[in-house]
């Protein structure tokens, strides 16, 4: 027999719940990428490759698949992998 602590145990937590949501509000996300809502505004209305989102209503959802990707897009490589020489002669040669 099942005792009530043991229930509750089994009973999905609020933050578990938050985890595993696949749309996150920009409250949930700021939380979620540690930078502030005004950044993930400004990451929404870039030009040129924007953060993917949708607005219902005047609530913005982002789903948290596609920002995980957009953000793997974004990864800082190593200037060892930068040919620092062809980038300095295309801007020369023009």
């Amino acid at each position: 027999m099942a005792t009530a602590s043991k229930l509750a145990q089994c009973k999905p937590q609020p933050e578990q719940i938050k985890q595993s949501r696949e749309w996150l509000d920009l409250r949930e996300l700021t939380e979620y990428a540690a930078v502030s809502e005004r950044t993930l505004r400004a990451w929404m209305h870039r030009t040129i490759d924007p953060l993917p989102a949708v607005q219902v209503g005047g609530k913005i959802l982002i789903r948290r698949t596609q920002f995980n990707l957009w953000l793997e897009h974004h990864r800082i490589l190593p200037i060892s992998s930068v040919d620092v020489d062809s980038i300095v002669a295309e801007l020369t040669s023009r």
